[in-house]
């Protein structure tokens, strides 16, 4: 009775959490001039885009879901999008949720996560210009689904190694993993730089049939990626070479002036640096697995800053896709406040609240549109305060791992 009690604690716990996000949103959008990209002219040009660029076209997932559940429902395509996209996201915290347990994570851990997940910079501020978030939330949601049929990394086992295999653990569990990985990857191929990071979580450690279940896991995902290009690559392809050319052109886009060089490194601010403190811990004692997220990471920002306009600073977030069910390994508990207010923590908070304050209403200025469009500066400010504090507290040692 009483583990029934905790689980429909914990069930409810993680329908509220996605039901006050979702309203968050409802709210934003509903404000005059906070609308973003849910007005109907936004949402068409955005369905426009992705359908006629061959970049874009070449994964059609998203557009094509709308196109289908348009067609099923009589219901205007722009809606369509309008709901798709947040329900994919909030979903997609429920699947993050199940995947931070299955690798070990206590309840309020993999809360936490999602939590963290679901308030993060490019996730609820992911239909705010200049995020233009699309194709993310069905990217996402398909990779943590994936998670799930795969065995728990054994760096994460009682004892690193010594369980054979998991009991879900055999070759249809991971023909489906590997078709939800593709299904990832097609959404958005970029998933692909996720490889060091999954070779770090699942090569150490474990056994030859495990490395085998995970071979065929990224074989089957490459067979689908392939496959899914194969059907949806245009035949005329002088667009997709024009779209590639233009791509290398961001780097001075990007730190063209004063403006674009601080906005862009906000945004590498605002998606990174909160996740990148709290995993810190946790990366400490895997060398292959910290190796592989350094690697993801460095190429991953390398390539946005080359080629992508990086004020759209989701693309930054991606070799977070499996950090954030990590969080939920970690333990979390309210800091022990007595001695905090000393010289030292001091010095650090009046610091982080000072240089928050004239980063985001002196420094920063958005490069589409007005600063009321969006809550950007809002957003920086509680960020950095709420990073500064954590940081003056984690100096004196009540850090948990």
């Amino acid at each position: 009775m009483k583990n029934q009690a905790n689980r429909t604690s914990n069930i409810s716990a993680l329908v509220l959490l996605g039901l006050v996000w979702l309203m968050g949103l409802l709210w934003m959008h509903r404000t005059p001039g906070l609308e973003g990209m849910m007005t109907h002219d936004a949402l068409r040009s955005t369905l426009d885009y992705h359908r006629s660029l061959p970049v874009f076209a070449a994964r059609p997932l998203t557009s094509g879901t709308v196109a289908l559940l348009s067609r099923w429902t009589a219901v205007d395509e722009t809606l369509v999008l309008a709901l798709l996209n947040p329900l994919l996201l909030a979903l997609s915290a429920v699947v993050l949720y199940a995947l931070s347990l299955r690798w070990g994570a206590k309840p309020m851990g993999a809360w936490v996560a999602a939590a963290l997940y679901l308030f993060s910079f490019p996730n609820f501020l992911a239909f705010v210009p200049p995020m233009y978030t699309f194709d993310e939330p069905l990217q996402m949601l398909t990779l943590f689904a994936a998670g799930c049929c795969l065995p728990r990394p054994a760096i994460w086992r009682p004892d690193a190694g010594a369980w054979t295999s998991s009991p879900t653990h055999n070759i249809p569990y991971a023909l489906l993993a590997g078709l939800w990985m593709g299904l990832s990857w097609w959404a958005r191929e970029s998933g692909l730089l996720l490889l060091p990071i999954l070779a770090g979580l699942y090569l150490p450690h474990s056994t030859k049939q495990e490395r085998l279940g995970l071979g065929i896991t990224v074989l089957t995902a490459l067979g689908v990626l392939i496959l899914g290009r194969l059907t949806t690559e245009p035949a005329d392809t002088t667009g997709d070479l024009w779209q590639w050319q233009a791509r290398f052109r961001n780097l001075q886009a990007n730190f063209r002036n004063t403006d674009y060089r601080i906005e862009t490194l906000v945004g590498i601010f605002l998606v990174l640096a909160w996740p990148l403190v709290l995993l810190r811990p946790l990366l400490g004692r895997h060398r292959l697995l910290t190796m592989g997220f350094a690697v993801s990471l460095v190429i991953n920002t390398m390539m946005v800053l080359l080629m992508a306009k990086a004020r759209e600073a989701r693309l930054f977030a991606l070799p977070l896709m499996l950090v954030w069910p990590m969080l939920g390994l970690r333990r979390y508990a309210w800091p022990n406040l007595k001695g905090f207010f000393g010289p030292r923590n001091g010095l650090i908070l009046v610091m982080a609240i000072a240089g928050t304050l004239h980063l985001a209403w002196n420094l920063y200025q958005s490069t589409v549109g007005p600063n009321s469009a969006n809550l950007y500066r809002e957003y920086l400010t509680v960020y950095g305060i709420s990073l500064g504090l954590w940081i003056s507290i984690s100096s004196r040692g009540t850090e948990q791992p």
